[in-house]
């Protein structure tokens, strides 16, 4: 495990609603405690767009909207995609995941930053249909 590895789990754990974290590799061993509870405020999927898909995190991780944090975004609302067009990046620890739309269409709205932290499932964009 690399000091790069031991940020980017902390930077997780930050973000994320558990208040205890034990990680074990080998003789490393890595326990953390929250002084309180941790909540996490998680906004309601808007209400649905006729003929929009909703493109969910395929993973938990930290989302980035362009190739590196602070980069141009993939996409934003107003551009096309197609089903393979990537619209971010899902990254957990030194691994990524690309995002892809699945659909064709335009993107309507983006509904997490770049940086945040996102849950497997969670809706991160709506594309309306072509």
């Amino acid at each position: 495990m690399t000091p790069e590895d031991l940020v980017d789990i902390l930077q997780i754990f930050g973000s994320s609603p558990f208040a205890r974290l034990e990680l074990a590799l080998g003789p490393v061993r890595l326990a953390v405690n929250r002084a309180a509870p941790a909540t996490v405020a998680r906004s309601v999927d808007p209400p649905p767009i006729p003929d929009a898909a909703q493109v969910a995190a395929p993973r938990l991780g930290i989302f980035h909207a362009g190739r590196e944090s602070g980069a141009p975004a993939f996409v934003q609302p107003g551009t096309r995609v197609d089903a393979d067009t990537t619209v971010g990046i899902i990254r957990v620890l030194q691994e990524q995941t690309l995002v892809k739309a699945g659909v064709a269409g335009t993107v309507v709205d983006v509904l997490v930053g770049d940086g945040e932290f996102v849950e497997y499932g969670q809706t991160l964009l709506r594309v309306c249909r072509i």
